[in-house]
């Protein structure tokens, strides 16, 4: 809703919004934001905001927040017009921000700490609601779901996956073969990051494309959730390097991530292809 209202505000000319707008530039979290926002202080042609908006176009991590700055700047100054288009679009434009820079391959990734090996996640089910499209009306059903993912932990297993278009989970399954289902969406990975356990989630299907790391806590006698970066897409994969690094493949970008959460992109050129 932030994205939505920051462009919003830029395209109904609300000037009154230019301070919380440039205020928003600073949002570690979710990069999307501050493409958002440097875009509708270009819109407001926010003088003030420029040495902000230069800040950004220097020092962020995602080159398409960079551009989307320095457009900005060019914008205010009067150096360059935003293309006329569709309103809609603009609503939507973070989705494919990164595109061109989809990696093509992957580097080798070797498994983390705790991490479960395939010939482990084969031999393993959990319990997952699915949808059965077979029948009309459709409806959901209980099916054994294998995990394409998962970590051990100190009383049994995070293990998630994903079916595309038809969901996917995270579930906490207890060594006495309890579970508990702690978040509904597509799990792609699930790493221990530094003091924190990590899971890459996130979907690329027909027109939208949203990746999200989340953050798992201990909660009573099992684990919750909480948003915690947002990725430049949906996640194609992800480990770990031979120095160390966690590497996520994202269709937006490859990026490591530090245990501090902060995010730096990928040189696919340096990186041994798998």
């Amino acid at each position: 809703m932030r994205i939505t209202a920051a462009l919003a505000l830029g395209l109904i000319q609300y000037a009154e919004a230019t301070d919380a707008l440039i205020a928003q530039l600073e949002d570690g979290p979710d990069w999307r934001r501050v493409h958002a926002s440097a875009r509708a202080l270009g819109l407001l042609y926010a003088e003030r905001a420029i040495e902000s908006l230069e800040r950004i176009a220097a020092r962020h991590w995602y080159p398409p927040v960079k551009e989307a700055a320095s457009q900005a700047v060019r914008v205010i100054r009067g150096e360059e017009e935003y293309p006329a288009g569709r309103t809609n679009s603009v609503f939507f434009a973070h989705e494919h921000a990164g595109a061109s820079l989809t990696a093509t391959s992957r580097p080798f990734l070797d498994l983390g700490p705790d991490e479960l090996p395939a010939v482990f996640l084969a031999q393993r089910t959990y319990s997952a609601e699915v949808f059965d499209m077979g029948e009309y009306p459709s409806r959901v059903k209980k099916r054994n779901q294998r995990p394409q993912c998962g970590l051990r932990v100190s009383d049994g297993y995070l293990l998630g996956a994903s079916r595309g278009e038809w969901g996917g989970e995270l579930v906490h399954q207890r060594d006495d073969a309890t579970e508990t289902h702690i978040l509904y969406t597509h799990v792609v990975g699930i790493h221990r990051l530094g003091p924190h356990i990590i899971v890459a989630t996130g979907l690329a299907h027909l027109g939208g494309n949203t990746g999200r790391l989340y953050r798992v806590f201990a909660q009573g006698e099992t684990f919750d959730v909480e948003p915690w970066r947002q990725l430049p897409g949906a996640p194609q994969g992800s480990g770990w390097l031979a120095d160390g690094r966690l590497y996520i493949s994202c269709f937006g970008g490859a990026v490591l991530v530090s245990p501090e959460g902060d995010f730096e992109m990928a040189d696919s050129g340096m990186l041994p292809a798998k």
